[in-house]
């Protein structure tokens, strides 16, 4: 037996019924949405301090960004320089080869002599050529007048 007299019947509360749509959103102008902005963890405002927050970590994105781009212009350009020094010291290995192989046919005694007697005008030394040179012996006189 229960009791159904007027002062025994709880109001039975219901809440709201907030209508949402399939895309999430509410009316504003709905009377549930009061209801729902006033809910826990719910904000009208962002809290103090949210735009330094995003603007402290958008200067961090950035600042790393700038570091990796710099990063990768400096690895590029020590590649560039790399090839270059690479390609110098080709050129200079070959000249040296070059240089190696000019000193051996300059050096060939063919070639010695060929030069001695176009360009010097020199002539192979014949046995009458040969002038034989004695120096006189000088008196102990004029090795002291010498010294």
């Amino acid at each position: 037996m229960t009791d159904t007299s007027p002062q025994n019947i709880r109001p039975r509360h219901r809440p709201q019924r907030l209508v949402e749509f399939a895309h999430g959103w509410i009316r504003r102008t709905d009377p549930a949405a009061s209801i729902r902005r006033s809910a826990p963890g719910h904000y009208s405002r962002a809290p103090a301090g949210t735009s330094l927050l995003l603007l402290l970590i958008v200067g961090v994105f950035t600042g790393l960004g700038i570091v990796r781009v710099h990063a990768s212009t400096r690895v590029l350009e020590m590649g560039s320089e790399i090839t270059d020094l690479t390609d110098e010291q080709a050129r200079l290995l070959d000249q040296h080869r070059r240089l190696g192989a000019e000193r051996a046919y300059l050096r060939h005694p063919d070639q010695i002599g060929s030069v001695a007697r176009d360009k010097i005008g020199m002539i192979p030394m014949s046995p009458d050529l040969v002038q034989v040179i004695r120096l006189k012996e000088s008196s102990p006189k004029a090795k002291e007048a010498g010294q």
